[in-house]
């Protein structure tokens, strides 16, 4: 691919300021920001400006209303400043980088949402209940090596490209030090997402200083233990100075998961969405409405092996416009009720069951099977949540896992860093995840009914 030589993009971001591609003095780099521009003004990669990051999150934090594109793009830039710092240690340590490998990670984490569906999470779990594939580490991955302009881009480079990239986005863990850049816990996306997403809700905790965590970054190895014999891991690390901004990123992404991702009024509106959904296309198969909107031909029964194509109709903009159209379907009232909640921001009530539990008390699936066996309640006018969110996710020290860890070096002398859950106090106190266990029904009376149970059989 011939770019010229001073061909320069700039895009104005909230989070990271003028973010630019082309212009540096890497004639590779430069060549890599160039296909990356290419990429951003697909059809594909534009779809993800009508899918919001934190999906029904406005309806708590009025200016969560920012995109999946948007994100992106802070991801690459992310990305870029991860990759030259791990350049930069490899040259102090005589290494060569690998720089074909970076581009492959880079543009990686440039598509690392291309196959998100609207309302992300949610509509994965609806389409994994009607046995349809809905995870979208796989659908990206199809994207990417079917006949799509983001595909097009890619083989203009390498014909390898669009497979190489599909892989590491559906790895489930990295499998060298560069990989760790696009998906570990501390990637460019989580180290994107969570700077993005407390701007953009106004939340003032779960500030994270990024250039001083930068700053700290180094380059490493671990020993693995792998099929009973003993190897050398390269790994990403942080030195002494680097400890206490650990703990704050990682107690920044738990206080977002509890007071942001979880909150009780975005999940209950996911939960009614979820069941709007499911109820539609059980009870409407037959009607004119599942040809007419793209969100209904892809769920609709017998529809076993979706395309490309018609996932890429999806974006928020088609559900919204499917659940209107449920509204107005009056001989359906319980669906058209259902619709017209979500449309008003009437929203199910909720009864936090888990915070009233004494440790392994059980007193949620207690609760449930209560509610469950009392033949009160019909489906779907009861919503369950049972969740947790846990500070730092502990992985053994394998061949497979070892380069997820937050790995630490709190003494120059030492001979390899260790696992942060090792040398901190503050991951050792949140060591249990926090259980989140609730309940929803449609009116603050549905409540007072619950608490009554709840006293009954506490």
């Amino acid at each position: 691919m011939q770019v010229k030589k001073r061909e320069v993009q700039r895009v104005r971001d909230p989070v990271h300021g003028l973010i630019v591609f082309g212009g540096g003095s890497d004639p590779f780099q430069n060549e890599t920001d160039q296909i990356a521009w290419r990429l951003l003004n697909t059809r594909e990669f534009q779809r993800l400006r009508r899918i919001r990051q934190l999906g029904f999150s406005d309806l708590v934090f009025p200016g969560a209303t920012h995109s999946r594109f948007a994100h992106s793009v802070g991801v690459y830039h992310v990305a870029r400043r991860l990759a030259d710092v791990v350049e930069r240690r490899q040259l102090e340590r005589d290494e060569q980088p690998d720089k074909e490998r970076v581009r492959v990670v880079l543009l990686a984490a440039l598509l690392h949402d291309i196959g998100h569906g609207p309302f992300s999470h949610v509509f994965e779990e609806v389409a994994s209940d009607l046995q349809l594939p809905g995870r979208h580490e796989d659908w990206g991955a199809n994207i990417l090596q079917d006949d799509t302009e983001v595909n097009d881009v890619l083989r203009e480079v390498d014909e390898e490209l669009p497979k190489q990239i599909a892989a590491l986005l559906k790895d489930k863990d990295p499998k060298d030090i560069y990989a760790t850049i696009v998906s570990s816990q501390f990637d460019a996306d989580r180290l994107d997402y969570l700077q993005r997403d407390r701007l953009m809700t106004g939340v003032r905790f779960a500030r994270l200083d990024m250039d001083w965590l930068l700053d700290c970054l180094e380059v490493g190895s671990v020993t693995i233990k792998s099929n009973n014999d003993f190897l050398e891991a390269a790994c990403l690390y942080l030195g002494p100075k680097g400890l206490q901004v650990a703990e704050e990123y990682l107690e920044a992404r738990f206080r977002m998961y509890t007071m942001v991702y979880m909150h009780k009024t975005t999940r209950a509106a996911e939960k009614m969405l979820a069941v709007l959904l499911t109820r539609a296309v059980e009870r409407l198969a037959d009607d004119s409405l599942i040809q007419d909107n793209p969100v209904f031909r892809y769920l609709a029964p017998g529809n076993a092996r979706p395309d490309s194509g018609a996932y890429l109709d999806l974006d928020d903009v088609a559900v919204w416009s499917a659940i209107a159209t449920l509204e107005s379907l009056r001989r359906h009232p319980q669906i058209s009720e259902l619709a017209g909640r979500l449309c008003r921001r009437d929203l199910y009530k909720c009864l936090d069951v888990g915070h009233r539990d004494f440790p392994e008390g059980n007193l949620y699936n207690r609760f449930r099977r209560t509610l469950q066996g009392s033949g009160h309640w019909k489906p779907g006018d009861v919503l369950f949540d049972d969740a947790s969110v846990a500070l730092y996710k502990r992985y053994d020290f394998d061949d497979t896992s070892a380069l997820n860890k937050v790995f630490v070096k709190t003494d120059d002398g030492a001979t390899e860093p260790q696992d942060i859950v090792e040398a901190s106090l503050v991951v050792q106190a949140f060591r249990d995840a926090k259980p989140i266990q609730r309940v929803y029904a449609p009116g603050q009376e549905d409540i007072a009914q619950f608490q009554k149970t709840l006293e009954a059989i506490q």
